[in-house]
């Protein structure tokens, strides 16, 4: 009998070995199992937010959002741990980003060239701060352009709520149009040692739109100019594309400026191009996505944001003799010949194949009628609204902001279905100069973010 077992429990050994020989050559994806030891929880409801997607930009803040695994809520229950360590990890797939996979960095992105530090921590449990890790763990956590340490001594166990943390001076991969991949993994030691928890969320960096829009695009989001000038989507003329591939154009002119008019987008005379904006975006997050715009601060004094003349000295405060015109602020409907600048989301529509087409800012289709947008226009920024229908236009008037601070025009946060299918949100700008306006060329400059949230 004892040469028998002896005899077994060599082969069950052998067994053993050839299942893992299987598992390794077969490149098995890690699986998540609720021990802490066997393998990491998932991270839920997570979220990056890049202050700028300009490729290549420097001093950019990246903030992660999400939500620790429930271990209470696992069956059979465990328990929550100390988070007293933190692993990023940036890679051009997402597969690159879960661990065990093979991570190929973005090209120019470098978490190291300010050196990073840290923006902000919310939501943690616990009196200690992390700190940013610069010598790491070899094996383990090891600092590099793509690789973020961070640590701290605080035992306090976590819950599942939600947190976060920013770093800031971060530099932006460089290749335009292109998306990445971050992985965050949570450490119970200070040592990167004992996994607790990871998640994967993405990003992207894209060219940049200037005249009078400049735009960064994130994931499936792209801007550029249309001759379209309607939501109405029964008429092809007026769908903008089926993706991102029929979305061109870099430029939207509004034209001549003179003080018994206000020009406002499409303009077909005095130099005019006949052009909106429109912003596009797709996304399969979850949770929505949002899509806002900050003014890009151009050289010169004063005034940055706004239309201006590049380069130019311009004074503090609503004047009307400097080579500044004066930015909108929040919404507000302009009077000819009283100097103004701003945007507004005149409406939506959709030519989405796949899913659903919609259409916002028609009078048959708006949010009252039952609108099937997912999309919707942010408050301050509905172009038009008449007796209680959502209708295309721009009767609300015009804001803007112009000291660069990222302000949010459309979201499907709000949506019964947050998911959308290239839903095209048709930008109207509009202008108008003091009688004491100087001549010459005046341009704004804006870059365009979609933040998802997954």
């Amino acid at each position: 009998m004892k040469k028998r077992t002896g005899i077994r429990s060599k082969f069950y050994r052998l067994y053993l070995v050839a299942v893992a020989a299987v598992l390794i050559a077969a490149g098995a994806m890690p699986v998540f199992l609720s021990g802490h030891a066997a393998a990491y929880g998932q991270i839920l409801n997570r979220s990056l937010n890049i202050s700028s997607g300009v490729p290549g930009n420097t001093n950019v803040t990246y903030t992660f959002t999400f939500t620790l695994h429930d271990y209470t809520a696992d069956t059979p229950p465990g328990s929550m741990s100390a988070v007293q360590s933190l692993k990023f990890v940036a890679c051009t797939t997402a597969v690159g980003a879960y661990p065990g996979g093979t991570c190929t960095a973005p090209t120019g992105m470098d978490f190291t060239s300010g050196p990073a530090a840290f923006g902000s921590q919310t939501g943690w449990q616990g009196a200690t701060n992390f700190a940013v890790d610069a010598v790491g763990v070899a094996g383990k956590c090891v600092p590099a352009a793509n690789v973020l340490c961070a640590k701290r001594t605080d035992v306090t166990a976590q819950t599942a709520t939600s947190r976060t943390i920013s770093f800031t001076t971060v530099k932006n991969p460089t290749t335009a149009n292109s998306a990445f991949y971050i992985g965050i993994y949570t450490f119970s030691d200070a040592g990167y040692a004992t996994n607790v928890d990871f998640g994967a969320t993405a990003s992207a960096v894209v060219q940049t739109l200037t005249t009078n829009a400049a735009v960064a695009e994130v994931l499936q989001f792209c801007v550029g100019s249309t001759t379209v000038n309607d939501v109405d989507s029964s008429n092809p003329a007026n769908l903008i594309a089926n993706d991102c591939s029929g979305v061109s154009g870099t430029s939207v002119d509004i034209g001549t400026l003179d003080t018994s008019a206000i020009n406002i987008s499409p303009v077909s005379t005095n130099g005019g191009d006949n052009k909106n904006g429109v912003a596009m975006v797709r996304s399969n997050a979850g949770n929505g996505v949002v899509v806002a715009y900050d003014a890009i601060q151009q050289s010169g004094t004063n005034h940055l944001g706004t239309l201006r003349i590049s380069g130019s000295s311009c004074d503090p405060g609503n004047t009307l003799t400097d080579s500044c015109i004066n930015a909108a602020g929040a919404q507000t409907v302009f009077t000819p010949g009283t100097e103004s600048f701003g945007m507004t989301v005149a409406g939506i529509n959709s030519n989405g194949t796949t899913s659903y087409a919609c259409q916002y800012g028609d009078t048959a289709q708006s949010l009252a009628a039952g609108n099937t947008c997912h999309m919707e226009p942010a408050s301050g920024y509905v172009g038009q609204t008449t007796t209680g229908l959502d209708d295309f236009g721009t009767g609300n008037g015009f804001a803007w902001v112009e000291n660069g601070t990222a302000t949010n025009i459309a979201s499907s946060a709000a949506s019964t279905v947050k998911q959308v299918d290239d839903e095209a949100l048709i930008l109207k700008f509009a202008a108008t100069p003091s009688i004491t306006t100087p001549f010459g060329r005046y341009a704004a400059q804006t870059d365009f973010i979609a933040v998802p949230t997954y």
